[in-house]
């Protein structure tokens, strides 16, 4: 806590320019939350005018929306007013133990979003893909990913011991220990990217068994790519 308190009095006392870019982050929450959530309802009223019974899938979808509001909450109306986007050194000693605080709460709804969109895809592919082996490959797919994210989840809960040393830490006033917060991070990212790699390279090796033209084929395969990315 001195530390972030004399270099607040040192950059000010020179007169270092205040950075401010919370606007903008304000913009991309709102907006991605505002798009996310009009496509789901576009998704269910398509499915609802065209009589079509919803699935697994959908339902999936739309407990990963309803997953997201938090977050869009958190990161528009809070963790923003708590110095998202600005120099730490600008903020007070209670605004950034509030940010971590928020910031702790963020990481643990992102883990488990990242699993329940994966689950989403993977239960697409296996309503349209009625084969013996792809659909094993693809249940095995589901167990992995499920406990990839509990496990997740449960790290970034008890990452800290105690939990509040998360947030509390930073000050040098507390005792705890941690888990290293950017292996956790990067951890997760890789083991995320290499699976969806693996449901990308999945429903794409189907297409090869299948009696579409090669340029149809190429086409199919794009749309994998972009339903992925």
């Amino acid at each position: 806590m001195l530390r972030s308190v004399t270099k607040n009095v040192t950059e000010t006392t020179c007169g270092t320019p205040i950075r401010d870019k919370s606007k903008p982050y304000y913009a991309l929450a709102v907006s991605l939350g505002v798009i996310s959530g009009t496509i789901v309802l576009l998704r269910f009223c398509s499915k609802l005018f065209a009589n079509s019974e919803l699935a697994l899938d959908d339902w999936f979808i739309l407990v990963t929306l309803v997953a997201g509001i938090p977050s869009s909450v958190l990161t528009s109306r809070t963790i923003i007013s708590y110095g998202l986007g600005k120099d730490i050194w600008t903020l007070t000693p209670t605004k950034i133990t509030d940010f971590i605080h928020v910031f702790y709460a963020l990481e643990i709804l992102y883990f488990g979003q990242v699993a329940l969109l994966k689950l989403s895809l993977l239960f697409f592919y296996l309503r349209i893909f009625p084969g013996t082996m792809v659909r094993r490959l693809l249940w095995v797919t589901v167990i992995f990913d499920i406990c990839f994210g509990m496990l997740y989840v449960l790290l970034a809960i008890f990452q800290c011991r105690p939990i509040s040393y998360y947030w509390l830490g930073w000050d040098g006033e507390h005792q705890g220990t941690c888990l290293n917060v950017n292996g956790l991070a990067w951890s997760n990212a890789a083991i995320s990217i290499a699976l969806d790699g693996w449901m990308l390279a999945v429903p794409i090796s189907q297409l090869f068994g299948l009696q579409l033209h090669w340029k149809k084929k190429i086409g199919v395969a794009m749309m994998f790519v972009v339903g992925t990315l």
